[in-house]
């Protein structure tokens, strides 16, 4: 009997002295910011009283200057 619980114990110890902790991973991605230079694309345009204008361009608007940002005017400090 005393033999029987020795061997249950060692058996026991030997079983949990080798199992390991299993670890998951966690893969986390980050966003990618592309150029649109870098990559051969070109920002957007913008309108003004029909015309197009590219990334850029000044326009007078109103007696007053605009730039052309990516598809947004942004008026600039310039009186046209």
């Amino acid at each position: 009997m005393k033999r029987t619980l020795a061997v249950m114990f060692i058996s026991a110890i030997a079983v949990t002295g080798c199992s390991r902790p299993v670890v998951k991973e966690t893969v986390v991605e980050k966003p990618v910011v592309v150029d649109r230079a870098a990559t051969g694309g070109s920002a957007p345009a913008c309108t003004y009283a029909s015309q197009s204008y590219s990334h850029g361009s000044v326009s007078c608007q109103d007696r007053n200057q605009f730039r052309c940002d990516n598809g947004i005017w942004n008026r600039t400090a310039n009186a046209c």
